[in-house]
């Protein structure tokens, strides 16, 4: 068994990303200009509509209490029984407010059918109420119902046509839910849009009903269209890019840049998409140039000054990665915390252990407070600090995970320390509060085991495998002490061979395979496994099991030669070193 070094993670990809690469986010558009008063020779203004008649009812006890139960539960989060509760007044007392309160509860809870039951009961006591009407064919399209919802949004359109912007937008959003199918839906959009060949939102709606549809012409002519009529409109392009990078990141991006060429005067929250998608299709050096281009036009951009930050960062330009993201904190980028951690990392890629201390020394509480802090801890250990940097972390940690996560930490400073003993006191004084937490049972196992203690080891692996008898890192881990520390061969191989059943490419796994292998006898089978396992990880404990395989099979020049490349690399490796001397091999 052995503990990889916990190492930094490159914030990249960035931090995902260049904050947030692999998705779109719909893109709030701007009103599409309309026809002023004076042109229209219309009044924007709506006139007030009367205030529906209102039941003469006495105020019960059975109604106040009914009130004060709906109000006090809807408070404590159960907005659902406070929907219904509301529902029955309304039918009782025939008051429309209880009727618009019940909508809003159910609505709330997700509870569509009551909801429209309330919104149909508000209709009834209160016709002229256009918000109920509204409502109520949002709520219809969400339950599918589409054909109940067209007589409604017919209506709306006839009385208050300065709510077609919204009501088309509401069926772009909502029209694929149709229980008809994509076709009834796409017909019944078209229908609504035919009165409307100019307005955008109706355009948009045909486009998002035609794409359900897989009507690839028809998406095409919308979309020729919106960017005659309105080409400053971002969401209809979003829309359509957010669809395509589901299925393809390059089609989604080649479509982007297209729409580019042809909006001139697109928002610049829409190019950066553009960049953003290449990173999420991991094209770095063409996003990089992308970003660039942009920030020629916007030099004080903080968005833009981060994400070639780190782009930089990413293809290893650390003198520019640092100057962009100072620039970018000093144009008050919002996570500034995320770019102070991440200028203490590149202070230390460029070995200023200094520069990177103060970096991550600015970084307050918050997400980015535990990594940083982390780091300084490490920094301390690799100085020989290891008391200053275990008292360090010893407050951190908010959640049982994170107070986990810090415990692992110092133990791997303690065991790279060669203190394995503190080490094991750390990890057993948090297991004393959480003693079924099986990442500090699987930590424990590894000092055990470096201390030579197989039993401990063993009874903290038989822990996690008590709770998770499939867990297979267990298992493997279990497997690898007994082949490495016993004589119970058989026995190991049992649990490998569960663990590499249910992760059969997983190379630890692999080369523990090839050690019982080897350990039973069976060179030729320990070697395939071995060669297979170091192919796809070529770690120099993996070289250290193969070599001996190989040795043992005479063929002492390929044993060589392979250590010799991996202490090349590693040098001084213990477990290559030990190997070497047991087998009596020079070096």
């Amino acid at each position: 068994m052995r503990m990889k070094p916990l190492k930094r993670t490159l914030p990249l990809l960035l931090a995902l990303s260049l904050a947030a690469c692999a998705s779109t986010k719909p893109i709030a558009p701007p009103v599409p200009a309309q026809p002023s008063a004076a042109e229209s020779g219309k009044s924007n203004e709506t006139a007030p509509q009367e205030e529906a008649k209102l039941p003469d009812v006495a105020l019960t006890p059975e109604i106040l209490y009914g009130v004060l139960a709906g109000e006090i539960a809807a408070q404590r989060g159960a907005a659902g029984p406070a929907g219904l509760t509301y529902l029955d007044l309304a039918r009782q007392t025939r008051d429309p407010r209880m009727a618009r309160r019940a909508a809003e509860f159910c609505l709330l809870s997700g509870q569509l059918k009551e909801a429209s039951d309330a919104l149909r009961l508000w209709i009834e006591l209160d016709p002229e109420s256009l918000p109920a009407r509204e409502q109520l064919f949002i709520t219809l399209m969400r339950s599918g119902k589409l054909a109940e919802s067209k007589p409604l949004i017919e209506e709306l359109l006839r009385r208050e046509p300065a709510r077609a912007q919204a009501i088309f937008v509401q069926l772009a959003r909502l029209s694929s839910r149709a229980e008809g199918g994509s076709a009834d839906a796409y017909k019944m959009v078209a229908e609504l849009a035919a009165a409307y060949p100019n307005l955008p939102e109706a355009r948009f709606a045909v486009l998002a009903a035609a794409a359900d549809n897989g009507d690839q012409a028809a998406v095409d002519r919308e979309l020729d269209r919106l960017a005659q009529i309105a080409p400053q409109w971002d969401l209809p392009v979003a829309w359509q890019v957010d669809r395509l990078r589901r299925k393809d990141m390059n089609a989604a991006t080649a479509f982007l840049q297209r729409e580019l060429a042809r909006r001139p005067q697109a928002s610049l929250e829409l190019r950066i998409a553009y960049p953003r998608l290449l990173v999420g299709a991991k094209r770095f050096p063409e996003a990089r140039t992308a970003f660039e281009e942009l920030l020629k036009d916007h030099p004080d951009n903080p968005d833009l000054l981060y994400a070639t930050g780190l782009l930089a960062y990413q293809m290893r330009d650390l003198q520019t990665a640092d100057e962009r993201l100072q620039r970018a904190l000093r144009q008050q980028y919002q996570e500034a915390d995320f770019v102070r951690y991440t200028l203490g990392q590149i202070a230390e890629d460029e070995h200023e252990k200094a520069r990177a201390e103060e970096w991550y020394g600015q970084v307050g509480p918050g997400q980015q407070y535990l990594p940083a802090q982390s780091r300084l801890a490490m920094l301390e250990a690799g100085e020989g600090k290891l008391t200053e940097a275990l008292s360090r972390l010893e407050p951190l940690g908010g959640t049982d995970q994170e107070k986990v996560s810090v415990v692992l930490l110092q133990s791997q400073l303690a065991r790279e320390a060669k203190q394995p003993q503190r080490a094991y006191a750390l990890l057993s004084k948090a297991l004393s509060r959480q003693p079924r937490a099986s990442e500090l049972l699987y930590e424990r196992s590894l000092v055990s085991d470096v201390m030579g203690n197989v039993g401990n080891a063993e009874r903290d692996l038989r822990a996690i495998l008590k709770d998770k008898p499939d867990d297979v890192q267990a298992l493997n881990a279990l497997g690898y002490t007994l082949a490495n520390r016993t004589t119970r061969y058989r026995e190991a191989y049992g649990y490998i061979d569960k663990a590499l059943k249910a992760e059969p490419e997983n190379p630890v796994i692999q080369d523990s395979m090839g050690w019982v292998s080897f350990k039973q006898g069976k060179l030729e089978t320990a070697r395939k496994y071995l060669e297979k396992a170091y192919g796809a990880m070529p770690d120099p404990e993996v070289a250290a099991h193969l070599g001996e395989v190989l040795w043992r099979q005479g063929l002492r020049e390929q044993a060589m030669s392979l250590w010799d490349k991996e202490l090349a690399a590693h040098p001084g490796h213990e477990v290559i070193l030990e190997t070497m001397r047991r087998l009596g091999a020079k070096q």
